[in-house]
């Protein structure tokens, strides 16, 4: 059954929003030396990951600045060869990557809701 695409956005919003409140504030040293946030992060990224996978290309296609393909394949890193997890990758991802990937997402789901 195809699940909501309001629904798997907000989803994925939620957990951006959770890694940013963890992290924020946080230097990359105090990221590093605390593995249970650490995991926190990389499931959150497992969340955003596998929730891409229930959204339709054409939904995917609005926001051809993130690399989607990227997005799905890091979920199957940490899942499957989850001791190639770098954390400081991670750490990266969550600076570079997260801000500009929330931002495509709310406009997903402005564009949902009009």
């Amino acid at each position: 059954m195809a699940r909501r695409i309001d629904v798997v956005l907000e989803e994925m919003l939620a957990a951006i929003d959770a890694v940013d409140g963890a992290v924020g504030g946080r230097s990359q040293a105090a990221f590093q030396a605390d593995a249970f946030l650490q995991l926190g992060v990389e499931r959150a990224l497992e969340i955003i990951s596998e929730a891409v996978r229930h959204l339709p290309e054409e939904i995917l296609a609005t926001q051809a600045d993130i690399r989607w393909a990227d997005v799905r394949a890091l979920g199957n890193l940490i899942r499957h060869e989850y001791w190639r997890v770098d954390s400081k990758i991670v750490w990266r991802i969550v600076k570079d990557d997260l801000p500009p990937l929330r931002s495509a997402i709310a406009d997903m789901l402005l564009h949902q809701s009009s």
